[in-house]
């Protein structure tokens, strides 16, 4: 399947996003591969993102009010992209993207071509460089941030899954998915999309990461979710010690991974990975 045979929508959350959306809309309207349709999910901004959404854009983008309620952020912000991907169903590949970054011209073009290359990957986690409020470089990558093995994309099912349940492989505003392989599945409370969809798609041995540069990502202080080593870094010691502490989440993580993850599984050595003595060892 070619890359021209395949539709794709960009999809952007924004939330009071009026100093930064512009940019952004301007690096995806500068695409060399234009995606069929833009998609906005607006979290009930009281400032003027949506007419500026609207003078852009014009009549091209479809933008729709957030219908979560939820009090949480970060389960708020998966109630928005989840959202955006039922409004995307029939496109063949959804871009994401956060309000703040700005996309490489070639972004979308790389990434449909990868999915069209390989019908069985359901989400592609890309890399990007690091920019500040005045769009200047920092030192590192989102990569950097959540490494991965170099060879995670050739590893066991089993193993993928081990890595995947313990570090972040994905940043959701530099990966792209088929929005039929997650718009019927709820996702869990106090997961966020990427974090939950990225297991998904490792469960049903989907999930591709990739080294490609396609996202300038924005690091600043009023990011209501910004970048974190999720537990790249942590020792065993370490992790041990917030799986006591953080309690009853931990506990609801594990619920998630075991009855809800579990049956999503497409390999037996995945659907032991998910059990509950692998994953308590996991957290070791």
């Amino acid at each position: 399947m070619s890359a021209k045979s395949i539709s794709s929508a960009a999809l952007i959350v924004t939330s009071n996003s009026a100093r930064w959306i512009e940019q952004t809309l301007a690096s995806i309207v500068g695409q060399e591969h234009q995606p069929d349709a833009i998609v906005v999910i607006d979290d009930n901004s009281t400032d003027t993102t949506r007419s500026i959404v609207h003078a852009f854009l014009g009549g091209r983008a479809s933008v729709y009010r957030a219908t979560s309620r939820a009090e949480d952020v970060t389960t708020r912000i998966a109630h928005n992209f989840h959202q955006g991907i039922r409004a995307c169903l029939k496109y063949d590949v959804a871009i994401l993207g956060d309000h703040d970054d700005l996309w490489y011209p070639t972004r979308v073009g790389h990434q449909v071509q990868q999915l069209a290359r390989r019908p069985e990957i359901a989400m592609l986690a890309s890399d990007g460089t690091l920019i500040n409020a005045r769009n200047e470089s920092l030192d590192g990558t989102l990569r950097a941030t959540f490494p991965v093995p170099g060879d995670w994309n050739h590893e066991r099912p089993a193993e993928q899954m081990r890595y995947a349940v313990r570090h972040s492989i994905a940043t959701g505003g530099a990966s792209a998915l088929r929005p039929a392989d997650f718009a019927d599945l709820t996702i869990p409370a106090g997961w966020l999309h990427d974090r939950w969809w990225s297991l998904v798609a490792t469960a049903r041995r989907g999930m591709m990461v990739d080294t490609e540069l396609v996202i300038d990502y924005r690091v600043i202080d009023t990011q209501e979710v910004g970048l974190g080593r999720g537990r790249q870094d942590d020792s065993k010691f370490k992790r041990l010690t917030s799986a006591v502490t953080a309690g009853p989440e931990v506990m609801g993580k594990l619920r998630d991974l075991n009855g809800r993850l579990r049956p999503l599984a497409t390999d037996e050595a995945i659907v032991e990975s998910l059990s509950w003595a692998r994953l308590a060892k996991a957290l070791m």
